[in-house]
């Protein structure tokens, strides 16, 4: 790890708010422009103390971790331990390597993209506010990959391909530009990421495959293994009686011992839903509004565990005729007194979290009867807008090849109340006009949810247009509404003898990198005696004490691994009044401090602290808090 120290140095390039700005030559004339380079932050700290501050020190080095527990997976080895200090530092490596190493401030850790048979050597230490390192709690453990149970799924994927997600089985739905689901690489190796650019936006990953219901007790499980929704998002496990690739339907209540209606879902569909706030985890099975019950079971939830940062779970809904089953881990966490009425339907898995977020899926799985995957036709770039499209006249239109049509998905939002569906319509190009029908009939038409529509698609209105041959989509609504398309997908259906076409290759690089945020930095003014100030009560002159918290899980919502914390300063109405240094053995990681500032030669009336928070790594922007308070006349 780089602890380099960096004084005020002329870098040759401009950084400003962590973006490279170059200047370029306009071809204008006029006065030169001289910019004067912005040094990068320092990546190390002297202790520095102004007049009259006395800061904060220890010397005793922290307990080492106790009850160090090392679960196999596949590929991936889970760490739990207990301790009561801020930050810990973990060390993993085949044999005695210990050649990888994360931050962390969770009594926990998910090591991926290990090898399977490979033994693993970890150590945890815990670190302190200064950055000491305890002596090292020692475990081992070698991943592998259960594959005994194999032969009872109808559909298996692990994700471990180098083209995951596989396109012949699976599609990703979401907004313009918002997500993307791409194979893990290094330390996520084996295993799919779906990235997000857009808060709140859904993402869905749909399975070409039908799940198919068996004739038997349990009629058909869906397992996913993911470390969804996080601490702060929702996961939804969708079985949906019709084509769709979204669907939308969260009531406001919480409830996990019965299913809940929840307005928007086509009707027959069984949702589970697990979400993370505030440090609570809930699970709860959501059906559409009229769905018939059945005589509940006895059978008691568990309370879901606040869900944990970077850690994989298994999630299985059970579908039986007695009712439906959500667990987690093995473990009932919520259920449902409904039955499936259909034996086919669509599963989804669905992702809502934060803008940047980084999801990983482990496995998904069908329980059930055995479905065909049908043949896969990569389909054109698709253009889909409202109202007709400009006439484009082709002599001879360029159609899609060896197909004997498609059938076109499509979700459309309203603002326009609720009531009855509107019949639409859709032009494919500029020459054949289908109507469009719900993906599931008598779905409700309500405003701000997503109703899923359906059209098939005659192989003569497949015209391709431009350099790039791509196909317009027109969705003609029966009169002006103000309406929007979510999503937009189609599904060819290949000629009988068709050359077989190769799948499309899947994108590589995520929306997103893994981006490392300090512990968030909070700063309290306290009195000479270390004393709350009550509010609006002015300061006395002599002496406050500054208590600074950086906390290393507050707002985390991305990730668990933290960057080394260097130390931070402290400013007192501009001017520099300490710096505290945390690297003593390595890096900290978060902690709490207080400082004590003299105040005798401030003026009355309202002043500013501000503390900022240095990383070790280069690449971590600092972190600010500011405090305000007043000194009484």
């Amino acid at each position: 790890m780089d602890r380099r120290r960096i004084a005020v140095v002329a870098a040759g390039l401009v950084l400003i708010g962590g973006t490279i700005a170059v200047l370029r030559g306009t071809g204008l004339t006029g006065p030169s422009v001289t910019t004067t380079p912005v040094p990068p932050p320092p990546t190390s700290l002297t202790q520095f103390a102004g007049q009259g501050v006395v800061l904060p020190s220890s010397t005793e080095k922290p307990q080492a971790p106790e009850r160090l527990v090392v679960q196999t997976g596949p590929q991936r080895l889970q760490l739990r331990w207990t301790g009561g200090s801020p930050g810990f530092e973990v060390r993993w490596g085949k044999d005695d390597a210990l050649d990888h190493s994360v931050l962390v401030a969770q009594p926990l850790a998910q090591l991926n993209g290990l090898d399977d048979g490979v033994k693993y050597r970890v150590e945890v230490r815990s670190v302190d506010q200064f950055g000491r390192r305890s002596a090292p709690t020692a475990g081992s453990g070698t991943p592998v990959t259960d594959r005994s149970s194999d032969d009872k799924y109808a559909l298996l994927d692990r994700f471990d391909q180098a083209n995951a997600p596989d396109p012949t089985r699976w599609r990703l739905a979401t907004r313009e530009n918002c997500a993307r689901a791409t194979p893990g690489q290094g330390d996520d190796a084996r295993r799919l990421v779906i990235s997000s650019n857009c808060a709140a936006a859904p993402v869905a990953l749909r399975s070409r495959t039908p799940f198919a219901l068996a004739d038997a007790d349990e009629l058909g499980r869906f397992v996913v293994e993911t470390d969804a929704p996080g601490v702060d998002g929702e996961l939804f496990l969708d079985l949906v009686p019709g084509p769709v690739s979204t669907v939308s339907g969260t009531p406001a209540e919480q409830v996990s011992d019965r299913a809940v209606d929840a307005p928007g879902l086509p009707p027959g569909s069984v949702r589970a839903r697990i979400a993370s706030s505030a440090g609570s985890t809930t699970a709860q099975v959501l059906v559409a509004p009229g769905t018939p019950r059945i005589a509940p079971t006895g059978e008691q939830p568990h309370p879901v565990p606040a869900a944990k940062l970077g850690i994989s779970q298994r999630w299985e809904v059970v579908l039986r005729r007695d009712g439906v089953r959500v667990l987690r881990d093995g473990a009932l966490v919520a259920k449902g007194e409904v039955a499936p009425q259909w034996t086919e339907a669509t599963a989804l898995v669905s992702i809502v979290g934060p803008s940047g977020e980084r999801v990983h899926v482990d496995l998904v799985g069908f329980v059930g009867k055995p479905a065909a995957t049908p043949p896969l036709v990569p389909p054109p770039p698709i253009r889909a807008d409202l109202g007709a499209a400009p006439p484009t006249t082709t002599a001879n239109p360029k159609l899609v090849p060896d197909v004997l049509g498609g059938r076109l998905r499509m979700t459309i939002v309203h603002t326009d109340g609720s009531g009855v569906a509107p019949q639409f319509n859709a032009l494919i190009g500029n020459s054949v006009t289908v109507p469009l029908r719900p993906a599931v009939p008598d779905t409700a038409w309500r405003a701000d949810s997503g109703y899923p529509v359906v059209a098939d698609l005659p192989p003569e209105s497949l015209a391709l247009l431009g350099p790039d041959d791509h196909l317009t989509v027109s969705v003609l609504p029966p009169s002006p509404m103000r309406i929007q398309l979510s999503h937009v997908d189609l599904e060819l259906v290949p000629r009988p003898g068709a050359p077989t076409v190769a799948p499309p290759s899947t994108p590589t690089e995520a929306l997103n990198g893994v981006e490392l945020d300090l512990a968030r930095v909070n700063g309290k003014v306290l009195d000479a005696s270390g004393q709350p100030i009550p509010d609006g009560k002015p300061l006395q002159r002599g002496r406050l004490v500054l208590d600074v918290v950086l906390d290393g899980l507050e707002g985390r919502r991305t990730t668990a691994r933290l960057p080394g914390l260097a130390g931070f300063t402290v400013r007192l109405d501009g001017d520099e009044v300490a710096g505290v240094p945390t690297t003593v053995d390595g890096p900290a990681v978060a902690g709490q401090w207080r400082l004590a500032l003299n105040t005798g030669s401030l003026s009355a009336g309202p002043h500013m602290i501000e503390v900022k928070a240095f990383s070790t790594e280069s690449s971590t922007r600092p972190s600010s808090a500011f405090v305000s308070f007043f000194v009484a006349e």
